[in-house]
């Protein structure tokens, strides 16, 4: 037989991409199931453009390792994410066009058209920006979770595909007052309204990812993978119609409150947004849990009220 002219590409092993992605990211694999945990320089991830543009690269490293065959997403420690970094968002005022129409769309889309195997995500506890665990082909949570799209609220447009997600999986009439009122929904009514597939004991979810993906990597691998790719196939017509129109707009909008000075301005903001998603998933308010009215909705005295009693309370 004649020699081919080239060899196969060498693509870096998984010990060399999870070394690349350790301050986002920790990657754990056994027999072919992977479970990526969200993190940042090993605590609680800190939202902000470095972590939009590291997850779906991440996603196309693991990709083109075929030795992935499940994939588990989750966050570190018992909560989902509920900080962002303050230090971590000078493109508002450079490149914004990269960061929310590249690699903010890019978060998306690369977990379903990229990841062409199983996808499971975990949820361990409340917090915000949970798309990428709710574009996986299944999501389980922990039995104190809770969703809402804050963007509204927080004076944005709810653009970056977290709303678009909602409409498609909770209904349009549904995911447009949630949207607008930026009200919270819990496990139960998750569950209820077809959100997520398994509600789980706090502490349990891991633990139960791993006996679903244990389940699913017994199958062959081609019905598998093909499965797979049925189980992307809404999302992926969903994202192609839309995705690009919806952050377009977030992008638009932002953009003039920037101008204005309204956000962005020596990220003030994000400090603010950190203590703002605290409150909000904090174990002892649900205050997002109920209808909202303009005299409730001014959330901004509150959180300053909370914040101090938290510092009271660290002191004593």
């Amino acid at each position: 037989m004649t020699k081919p002219l080239t060899d196969y590409v060498k693509l870096p092993t998984f010990d060399e991409y999870k070394e690349i992605f350790k301050e986002h990211a920790d990657l754990e694999r056994e027999d072919g199931i992977l479970q990526v945990t969200m993190q940042t320089n090993g605590g609680p991830c800190y939202w902000s453009e470095r972590s939009h543009n590291a997850y779906p690269l991440l996603m196309k490293f693991i990709a083109m390792d075929r030795d992935n065959e499940v994939l588990i997403w989750t966050h570190q420690g018992p909560d989902w994410m509920q900080q962002t970094d303050p230090g971590g968002w000078e493109v508002y005022k450079t490149d914004y066009m990269k960061h929310s129409y590249f690699d903010d769309t890019r978060l998306i889309q690369n977990m379903v058209f990229d990841l062409e195997i199983p996808t499971i995500g975990a949820m361990q506890g409340p917090g915000f920006h949970w798309d990428t665990c709710m574009m996986c082909d299944i999501t389980i949570a922990s039995e104190d979770c809770r969703w809402d799209d804050f963007h509204f609220q927080y004076g944005l447009v709810p653009g970056d595909g977290m709303a678009l997600i909602m409409q498609h999986f909770l209904g349009t009439k549904r995911a447009n007052y949630l949207m607008y009122t930026s009200r919270q929904w819990d496990a139960k009514q998750a569950m209820d309204w077809g959100w997520i597939n398994e509600i789980c004991p706090k502490g349990k979810t891991l633990d139960r990812a791993w006996e679903l993906a244990r389940l699913i990597k017994s199958v062959p691998r081609a019905p598998r993978e093909i499965t797979a790719n049925l189980a992307k196939r809404p999302m992926q017509k969903l994202l192609t119609e839309d995705l690009k129109l919806h952050n377009v707009s977030e992008q638009f909008s932002t953009q003039l409150q920037v101008a204005a000075k309204k956000i962005g301005t020596e990220q003030v903001d994000e400090a603010e947004a950190t203590n703002f998603m605290r409150w909000r998933y904090a174990a002892d308010n649900f205050e997002m849990m109920k209808p909202q009215s303009l005299k409730t909705w001014n959330f901004r005295e509150k959180v300053m009220a909370w914040v101090e009693k938290q510092k009271s309370k660290a002191l004593k």
